[in-house]
C-alpha cells in the first residue's frame, strides 16, 4: 500500500513548534479530527502581550474586489490528515460554487509551498503556523499572513520508542531522531521537560519524521519522534508512543497562509477558499465515516485506518477559528502560540530576534 507524505510524504510537517503551548498547553483546541465538534473547550487564555490585526466586525462588502476573480487560485498543500475539510469542499464542489478555479499544487512537506508563495508562483499555502515564523524575512514587502486555522494535532505527532522503553525517563542516554529546529525537536524538549530532563540527556539525531518513523519500524533506532501514519505502523510491531501532541494540546496548528500580493489581487478568492473550506470542516465534523472515506482516497489508506488517524486531530471551522484569532480589542490564544514559537527559534539560533507576530493572523476574511 502506497503511503504518502504523512502518509509518506510527510517530510517535515508542521516544520515547528508551538513552544507556546509548554505554557499555554489548554490554549488552543485543536485541529478538530473528525469528529469533534471543535468547540474547544479547553482554550487558554485569549490574552497575548502581541498586538493583533484580528478584525472586530470581519464584516465583508459586495465590492468588486470581494468577489473571485476568475483566475486559477493557486494553492500549496500536503497530505496531511487534518486537511480533510478542505479535501471534502474540492470533492463536494464547494469551490465551484463559490466561484473558484482551484489548482492544488502539492508538496512532499508543509514548509515546501511557501517560498513559491513568497516568489508569487502560488496564492496560498496550506501550512504550519511556524513556517511563516521562520520564513517570514524572505517575503520582505509581500509579508505573509494566515487567514484560516485548518486544524491541530491532538496525538497525531508523537514520540515512539522501543520495546522496552516505557517512558520518556528511560531514554536517557539513548539515541533519538528528530528533525531539528521543527516541531520534532520541539515536541521532544517538551516531553524531556515534563519529565525533569533536557536535551542532552539523550542523542539527538537529525532525520526527517518520514525517515524516523521508517527507521523506528525497522528496528534501526531505539526512538523517534514521527507522526502518523507511522505511530500507527511502529505501534502494530510492538513500539510504543510515549509521548504526544495529545499531552501538550494545542500546540502545532495548521493554517491557510496567504501573501501580501495575494490580498492585493485576490482578496475574493481568499475570502471564497476560506467560505468553502470552513463549510468542508464542519461537513467533516458533522459525518465523520464519511471524512474517513474521503481521508482514505487521498492517502491510500482503509477507510478504519484513516477514521483512526482522524482521532488524532482537531478540525476547525468558522466559529473556532473567530475564537481561536480573537479581535483587535482581544487577542485570541492564537496569537500568544505563535509569539511562542518565535521565542523557541531564537532559542534555537534559528532566528536572531523574535519575530513580530502581531499580524500573524487576520480574521478579516472569515466568515461571519
Amino acid at each position: 500500500m502506497k503511503i504518502p507524505r504523512r502518509l509518506v510524504e510527510l517530510i517535515n510537517h508542521r516544520s515547528l513548534l508551538v513552544y507556546s503551548c509548554v505554557a499555554t498547553a489548554a490554549a488552543l483546541t485543536g485541529c478538530g479530527g473528525q469528529n469533534s465538534t471543535n468547540s474547544a473547550s479547553s482554550d487558554t487564555s485569549n490574552t497575548t502581550t502581541a498586538s493583533t490585526t484580528a478584525s472586530d466586525s470581519n464584516a465583508t462588502t459586495n465590492t468588486a474586489a470581494d468577489k473571485p476573480s476568475g483566475k486559477p487560485f493557486r494553492v500549496a498543500y500536503n497530505q496531511w490528515i487534518g486537511l480533510v475539510g478542505v479535501f471534502i469542499a474540492k470533492d463536494k464542489g464547494y469551490f465551484k460554487d463559490a466561484g473558484l478555479d482551484v489548482d492544488f499544487k502539492q508538496f512532499s512537506g508543509p514548509a515546501d509551498g511557501v517560498p513559491p508563495l513568497i516568489a508569487g508562483q502560488l496564492d496560498a499555502a496550506l501550512t504550519t503556523a511556524d513556517t511563516p515564523i521562520l520564513l517570514g524575512k524572505r517575503a520582505g514587502d509581500n509579508s505573509l499572513s494566515n487567514v484560516y486555522i485548518t486544524d491541530t494535532s491532538n496525538g497525531a505527532d508523537g514520540i515512539v520508542a522501543q520495546k522496552g522503553i516505557a517512558s520518556i525517563k528511560d531514554l536517557k542516554g539513548k539515541t533519538v531522531a528528530a528533525t531539528k529546529g521543527q516541531v520534532n525537536e520541539f515536541l521532544l524538549l517538551k516531553g524531556l521537560q515534563a519529565n525533569g530532563m533536557t536535551e542532552s540527556d539523550v542523542n539527538v539525531t537529525n532525520m526527517d519524521a518520514d525517515a524516523s518513523g521508517a527507521a523506528i519500524v525497522a528496528n534501526k533506532i531505539p526512538a523517534a519522534v514521527t507522526w502518523e501514519p507511522w505511530l500507527s505502523k511502529a505501534g502494530s510491531g510492538g513500539a510504543k508512543v510515549i509521548f504526544s501532541s495529545k499531552d501538550a494540546p494545542n500546540t502545532i496548528l495548521d493554517v491557510c497562509t496567504v501573501s501580501k500580493r495575494t490580498l492585493d489581487t485576490k482578496a475574493g478568492d481568499v475570502r471564497a477558499f476560506v467560505a468553502a473550506s470552513a463549510k468542508g470542516a464542519e461537513y467533516a465534523n458533522a459525518h465523520p465515516a464519511e471524512a474517513a472515506q474521503v481521508a482514505s482516497k487521498y492517502f491510500g489508506t482503509k477507510p478504519a485506518e484513516a477514521k483512526d488517524m482522524l482521532t488524532k486531530v482537531k478540525i476547525y471551522g468558522v466559529s473556532d477559528n473567530h475564537r481561536l484569532m480573537g479581535t483587535t480589542s482581544a487577542p485570541g490564544p492564537a496569537f500568544k502560540t505563535v509569539a511562542e514559537i518565535g521565542k523557541f527559534f531564537v532559542s534555537q539560533k534559528s532566528l536572531d530576534a523574535a519575530p513580530d507576530t502581531a499580524k500573524a493572523f487576520t480574521a478579516d476574511y472569515l466568515p461571519k
